[in-house]
């Protein structure tokens, strides 16, 4: 058999393509799932797309709530919590001036917030247990959403350190598509990710002291930093692409066989969507089965729009020490200026490339610049 390469190669892929081997797999020891169901054990469930993330999501919220836990759930925009609502009553959140309207009997009430702790403060308080908050649905700009959900963490830690352990360890807090909100450092999807990535990072690791439950989507696992991923007890490997989970099953996998590590990692490349494997918070492993759920058609219709607040400055004293530092001789470098401004180089291009998009400025920057080129030559 194989050895296991360190990192994933073209070796490791050609491997796979070729291994002859049935993935049944010799389980020596079985996965602890009672701290998970008691609450206060961060989950983390990866996959591809399309592998069944928030179906096998929506299956654990919908048994969590039934053994008397408080679901607080981030909807990403697919409004596929409805899923659920002939089964279960539910409080969803929606911005104000936005609505939501289901058509047909079910049983649910709207609530209209300002802000993240209006629905905080309310949490414990609706009339069904089971709560939704729809905000991406009416989000122009997904740098917004990235700022409410930071806001959202910060509230739900303060109201935290004011509840009662048994209260607090009832919460489950749900997340479909973390990489919605955290994406690796230089790379995040807009300025306003980079502003509020180490702020849910560290409010993820606080949420975890306070013993409220998370649970989390993600379909690029190693895209989140070790940081993050380490405040996981538990881990639910569905289908994926064999690099994206090669690094973790490695590791978690390490007194396996190799014969157990190869089936285990062909197995997540080709098994179908009913099926996943959970390592618990003592690298235990197991493989489950689960029926997808029911996928009632449920006509409904979304009003409304979060805009940008509108400002005056279309720039601001980041750029003036981005058209003063590029115009001086000799130029500053971008990685200098991240320096005094504290921006990511990647952040400083694209905004000098605005700057140089603006007729005036760019025009000021170049003479600028030939008027200290040609002085330094006189």
């Amino acid at each position: 058999m194989l050895r296991r390469p360190k990192r994933y190669t073209e070796t490791v892929e050609k491997t796979l393509s070729e291994l002859d081997i049935e993935p049944i797999i010799r389980i020596e020891t079985f996965t602890d799932v009672t701290p998970f169901f008691r609450g206060g054990k961060h989950a983390l469930i990866q996959g591809i797309t399309g592998s069944g993330k928030t179906t096998l999501l929506l299956t654990l919220l919908k048994m969590l709530h039934e053994k008397g836990h408080i679901i607080l759930m981030r909807d990403d925009g697919g409004l596929e919590f409805l899923y659920l609502l002939p089964e279960i009553p539910m409080t969803i959140f929606l911005p104000k001036d936005c609505d939501l309207i289901i058509d047909g009997d079910y049983r649910y009430t709207i609530k209209h917030f300002e802000k993240p702790m209006d629905i905080i403060n309310q949490i414990y308080k609706t009339r069904y247990n089971f709560n939704v908050i729809v905000y991406d649905v009416f989000c122009i700009d997904p740098s917004l959403s990235a700022q409410f959900y930071a806001d959202l963490f910060n509230a739900l830690i303060f109201k935290c350190m004011q509840t009662p352990r048994a209260l607090k360890e009832k919460l489950v807090f749900s997340i479909d598509e973390l990489n919605d909100l955290i994406q690796p450092k230089g790379q995040e999807i807009t300025e306003g990710h980079q502003k509020v990535r180490s702020l849910i990072e560290y409010n993820i690791r606080k949420l975890r002291k306070h013993l409220v439950t998370l649970i989390a989507t993600t379909h690029r696992f190693n895209q989140i930093g070790i940081n993050v991923r380490s405040q996981f007890s538990y881990v639910f490997l569905k289908q994926s692409y064999g690099w994206d989970i090669y690094e973790y099953l490695n590791k978690s996998l390490v007194t396996a066989s190799n014969k157990v590590f190869w089936s285990i990692l062909r197995d997540v490349v080709t098994m179908p969507q009913q099926y996943f494997y959970v390592f618990d918070y003592k690298n235990n492993f197991d493989k489950f089965s689960f029926e997808d759920i029911k996928r009632p058609k449920i006509e409904y219709d979304v009003k409304g729009i979060i805009e940008p607040p509108k400002t005056d400055k279309e720039f601001d004293e980041i750029d003036v020490i981005l058209a003063i530092g590029r115009s001086m001789t000799p130029k500053l470098k971008f990685r200098e200026i991240a320096k005094l401004t504290g921006k990511s180089p990647s952040t400083l291009y694209y905004r000098y490339d605005r700057l140089m998009n603006h007729n005036r400025i760019a025009d000021l920057i170049l003479r600028s610049q030939k008027a200290s080129t040609t002085k330094r030559y006189k």
